[in-house]
């Protein structure tokens, strides 16, 4: 860990800071990735969805609702908005005649490219106060942490 230690005692004492924490730095990462992200004309919901249909492959709204953690109605606004900017398309679903969906198009995966770029440089510019090691650690906690457990 690094040497010196400036992190604010001011979100409560030992285990209580924690939602304060988590919230404050979600809104910080959120705030400078929006910022980064809006000369291509997207938002992070946008980029979320892309990153998990390059990851994924052809999804359902429903499991890029459960990957993403957002909601039906946000969903398929933001899915609509992929699709009329031509980067993404709903297709009928080959396991399940009611559904559909979603794939990412070739200009869908360019701009992901630009924006994955971008995502680097903020994550970077975020993270920068930390060495790698305390880098790669918060990472793995976070992992842990946002996993349901099984208790």
């Amino acid at each position: 860990m690094n040497a010196v230690d400036s992190t604010p005692r001011s979100f409560g004492t030992d285990r209580t800071r924690i939602g304060p924490l988590l919230r404050r730095a979600q809104r910080r990462a959120a705030q400078a990735f929006a910022q980064a992200l809006r000369p291509l004309g997207i938002e992070g919901r946008h980029y979320g969805v892309l990153l998990n249909l390059v990851k994924n492959g052809p999804l359902s709204q429903r499991r890029l609702i459960d990957l993403t953690c957002s909601d039906k109605s946000r969903m398929v606004r933001t899915v609509d908005d992929l699709e009329a900017r031509g980067l993404a398309v709903r297709r009928p679903s080959p396991t399940d005649r009611r559904a559909y969906a979603v794939e990412i198009t070739e200009e869908g995966r360019a701009l992901f490219a630009e924006a994955s770029l971008i995502a680097d440089e903020v994550a970077a510019r975020l993270l920068g106060r930390m060495d790698e090691d305390d880098q790669e650690l918060l990472c793995t906690l976070l992992e842990r942490f946002v996993v349901p457990s099984e208790n």
